[in-house]
Order: structure tokens, then C-alpha cells, then sequence
């Protein structure tokens, strides 16, 4: 999944980056354009131009611009992608990723540094001064040692706030469906439920991505189940907490302070928010320190970087498996599978099953179905719409039924992919391995035992095992030019179906095709491109 001659890569920086970033794509050749500011529409008009896209949360890469686009990566200079259509980028078959680690210290340190400001009531205080007042006992705040810290989403940032959080002498309790117990023994934090956390936290902090699961995932019924003396922080993503539920619970005392540095809307203008006295409110601050910017600007680029001219994939967002290392040097093979059962087969509405055995049953193979797929319809869609991210997806459009499943049987093999697929009524299959000695090969062709290499030009015929046939097919592309580079034959059974592949130096004509299945004998021929 290469993406072209790399020295035309034309890159779009739509938010503001570290200089450091923009200049490690140019020293590749990249010809970069920073646009700031633009809106939709503008984008809309610019985009099509442009095969990589970088943004921060300001730029929103909207379906619609996804769509008049021809951008192979969007890039995310941080964590949060709500402000990328991940569905319609998928469907493009558009790699998203982004730069989750530049900004993490910088975002619990904002974390942190809000807590106190709520605990020591520092903004207020600071205000009171400047006005020339000493409001020492009115500005009584809280220790936050002993205290009890509520971590909503125990991910990267999380952790970190977890950590210092626990140097600071408190308590901390965290809600994470997806953390195991072992993490939670690791950071020294103890898992609860989202109502348990509640119920027992002084202070609440949120660190989880906006998803339609997430959106007021901090609502009316949450926030009663807090005491009255609580105060909760915000530095993930707005929306997640209910800011009208919010400004209800601050403005009854129900809730005793919040601190937020991102919002529903930004900036909040005309937010009840912005009249409390209880309440702390910065400019969406969590990444902006000098080290960050300079961090995921720089992280961002690599990640393009590596892509474009290895196809290396690192934080990308939608593809459909994490991507194991060792599962890596699979996709290519399986792709070629996928390719090789196109030109034989009959692709079409019907049933593709993908079979990973040996090595690779312990592994999550969902990526090698992707890869099948990905050489299947290649050769039969357009080839630069088709690939690893969006290959499913093509698949489930098209009516494909795909189905995946694992063994620890591999046979004589280490490991092994076998395709079957099913159209029509008529089945035909294919299956690989990667040996250590010799690399990929073709190991088995409709169940008859082969040893091919998976490049080039194939020739592959179907025929009854008969005295002569070798030297017929021989024959008819001597005369007709085709030189043979290798041949195999493979069989069940004496004089029954054979199958004979033939490896050829060149191209061969659809004209010298029909000449060969013109044979007596001869079931089929079909030519084959790898």
C-alpha cells in the first residue's frame, strides 16, 4: 500500500504545527503549503490538490471534504479525532493517524495545575488582589492531599495524571472499561465503576476521546450522583461533560467548582459557563506548552514520513487491527493470494473464507482478511480506491460474505493462509506460507500440493494427467514466442485432474491463451499476473 512517487507528495498543514515538522516534510522533497484558517468550503476547493492532509483540532475534515478530496493520509498533530470523519475517510480508503504521545505530559500538567486552581481557588484569589482586596478567610480552599482523585479514562493521559496525582498524597480510583486489572496494580489505582467513582471522588477528572458513546457521558443523572463538595475537570473533549447539566448543578450548589479547557463549542461564546463564579475556564490550553507543539509536530511528520516511503503505519486510527509486527510480513502475501484467486476465480456477490493456521492462530488476523480482500478486488475496482483500510468495507458493499477463522493445524507448515472462494456455486482456493528458507510461496492450488513464487506471470492450466500434455502446451507457446521461465505439475491421483503452472518471461496474448485451451484434454487455461 505505497503511495506513489513520494518526491510529488503535495502536503496541506491546515493548523498550526512546529516548524521542525513542517521542515522534516519538505527535506524530503514533500512540496508543503501551511494554509491556516480555512474554512469548509475553502477546503473543499483546495483539497482535491493535495495527497496528505495535517491538522490539529481546529481543521475539520468533514465528509464533505473527505470526499472531493484524493488524500491518501490525513495526519492528527495529537490525540483527539473528533474533528476527522473516520467513517468517510474509510471509506475513501484514507489512512488516518495521529500523535498521541507529543502532547500527553503537557495535558496532565494543564490537569494538574486546574485541580489546584479549583482546590486553591488561585484564579479568584489572583483577581481579588490585582483589585487591591485581602480576602484571606474568604478565599479558604481545600488540601488535596488525602483526598480522593475520580480518573475518567485511564489512557495515556490518564496515566500520567495518575502518577502525579499519587505523588501528591492522593487517593485515586479510576473508570476504564478497556484497562485490565493488571494496569490498574501497575499505576497503583483502583478500578470502580463509573457510579462507584462518583459517588466517592473529591475531585473528578475526564480523559476520553468524544464518540457517540462518550458524548454527555457526564449528564443530569451522573453529575447527582457526586457530593456537593466535589469538583470535576475537563481537559479531554468537550461535550463529554454535559455543560448545561453542568452550568444547573454549579449555579444550585450542587457541585461545588469545575475547571474546563475544552467545550462543546470553541470558543464558548454565549455560554452560561461563562457567568459562574465557581468555575475555571481556559482556551483549550492541554497541548499548547512550547514542548508539545514542538513534540507532536515533529511526531506527526515521522508518521507521514514513514508511511509515504516505507509503508510503515504507526497510531493509525482506522484500520481494522492493531497492527502486530509479526503480523506485518503476512499482508503482502496474503494480498497475492487475494489477487491470484481473482484471475482464476469468478469474483463476484458470494463467500470469501480466510483461514490462518499454525503460528498465526494465536495472532488477530483480522488485517490478513483485510489484505485477501485488498488483492481480490484491486484488479477489479478502481486500484487506487481499493486497499488494506477500506478493503472490508468494499467487500460488505459489494455483497461479499467474509469470514475468518484460525487453527493450530498448519500441516507441514509453520504457518499457513488458505482463501476459499465461494461464487456462484463454484469454488475455488488457494493457500501460502512464508518460509524461513525461501520466503513466500504458493503452497497449495484447489487442494493440489505446489511450490510457486507469487510474482510475475503464471500461466495456469487445468487438464487431465494424460502422456503428452506437458509437451503440447510446450509447444503451442514455443511457436507462438512464450518463453518458459519454470513449470510444475501438481495432482491427486494417477491420470486424473492435474493442475500445471507455468512461470513465463513475458506477457501472454489472449490469443496464445485460446491456442492452449484449445488442447485436447485440457480443462482449462487461464493467465495470471502477480
Amino acid at each position: 500500500m505505497t503511495c506513489g512517487k513520494v518526491s510529488k507528495m503535495k502536503v496541506l498543514v491546515a493548523d498550526e504545527i512546529s516548524k521542525s515538522g513542517v521542515e522534516m516534510l519538505k527535506a524530503q522533497g514533500y512540496k508543503v503549503d501551511v494554509k491556516l484558517g480555512l474554512k469548509e468550503d475553502d477546503l473543499v476547493k483546495v483539497i482535491r490538490d493535495y495527497d496528505v492532509l495535517i491538522v490539529r483540532s481546529a481543521t475539520k475534515a468533514t465528509r464533505k471534504v473527505i470526499q472531493a478530496s484524493g488524500l491518501k493520509v490525513i495526519g492528527r498533530a495529537g490525540i483527539g479525532v473528533d474533528n476527522i470523519d473516520l467513517a468517510a475517510a474509510t471509506e475513501k480508503g484514507i489512512l488516518v493517524m495521529n500523535a498521541p504521545s507529543g502532547n500527553v505530559v503537557s495535558t496532565a500538567e494543564l490537569t494538574i495545575g486546574l485541580l489546584f486552581a479549583l482546590a486553591r481557588r488561585i484564579p479568584q484569589a489572583d483577581a481579588s488582589t490585582k483589585k487591591g482586596e485581602w480576602k484571606r478567610k474568604e478565599l479558604k480552599g481545600l488540601q488535596v492531599a488525602g483526598k480522593t482523585l475520580g480518573i475518567v479514562g485511564l489512557g495515556r493521559v490518564g496515566a500520567e495524571v495518575s502518577k502525579r496525582a499519587a505523588a501528591l498524597g492522593m487517593k485515586v480510583i479510576a473508570f476504564d472499561p478497556l484497562v485490565s486489572p493488571e494496569v490498574g496494580v501497575r499505576l497503583h489505582v483502583r478500578l470502580v465503576t463509573l457510579d462507584r467513582l462518583l459517588e466517592e471522588a473529591d475531585f473528578v477528572t475526564v480523559h476520553t476521546p468524544l464518540t457517540p458513546q462518550t458524548k454527555d457521558m457526564l449528564g443530569r443523572p451522573e453529575l447527582a450522583r457526586m457530593k456537593k463538595s466535589a469538583m470535576i475537570v475537563n481537559c479531554a473533549r468537550g461535550g463529554v461533560v454535559n455543560e448545561d447539566a453542568l452550568y444547573d448543578a454549579l449555579a444550585e450548589g450542587r457541585l461545588a467548582g469545575a475547571a474546563l479547557d475544552v467545550f462543546t463549542e470553541e470558543p464558548p461564546k454565549g455560554s452560561k459557563l461563562l457567568t459562574l463564579d465557581n468555575i475555571v475556564l481556559t482556551p483549550h490550553l492541554g497541548a499548547t506548552t512550547k514542548e508539545a507543539q514542538e513534540d507532536v509536530g515533529s511526531e506527526i511528520a515521522e508518521q507521514v514520513i514513514a508511511y509515504i516511503k516505507d509503508n510503515i503505519i504507526r497510531n493509525a486510527l482506522n484500520l481494522p487491527a492493531k497492527l502486530d509486527p509479526e503480523i506485518i510480513p503476512y499482508m503482502p502475501l496474503a494480498e497475492k493470494l487475494g489477487t491470484f484467486l481473482c484471475q482464476v476465480g469468478k469474483p463476484g456477490t458470494g463467500r470469501v473464507e480466510v483461514s490462518c493456521r499454525g503460528e498465526l492462530a494465536q495472532k488477530d488476523v483480522k488485517i490478513i482478511a483485510a489484505s485477501v480482500v485488498t488483492g481480490l478486488l484491486k484488479p477489479i475496482s478502481d486500484e487506487t480506491t481499493v486497499n488494506y483500510i477500506n478493503a472490508l468495507a468494499f467487500a460488505k458493499a459489494r455483497g461479499i460474505e467474509i469470514v475468518s477463522s484460525t487453527s493450530e493445524d498448519a500441516g507441514p507448515y509453520k504457518n499457513l493462509i488458505r482463501v476459499t472462494m465461494h461464487t456462484d456455486g463454484v469454488s475455488a482456493s488457494v493457500a501460502g506460507s512464508l518460509m524461513p528458507d525461501k520466503g513466500a510461496r504458493l503452497v497449495e492450488i484447489d487442494g493440489n500440493m505446489v511450490d510457486i513464487v507469487p510474482e510475475g506471470d503464471l500461466l495456469l492450466i487445468s487438464h487431465m494427467d494424460k502422456p503428452g500434455m506437458i509437451g503440447k502446451v510446450g509447444t503451442v507457446l514455443g511457436d507462438n514466442d512464450v518463453n518458459i521461465a519454470s513449470m510444475e505439475v501438481a495432482r491427486r491421483q494417477t491420470r486424473g485432474p492435474a493442475v500445471m503452472i507455468l512461470e513465463i518471461d513475458d506477457r501472454i496474448s489472449p490469443e496464445v491463451v485460446e491456442k492452449v485451451k484449445a488442447i485436447p484434454d485440457l480443462r482449462s487455461a487461464t493467465y495470471v499476473r502477480l
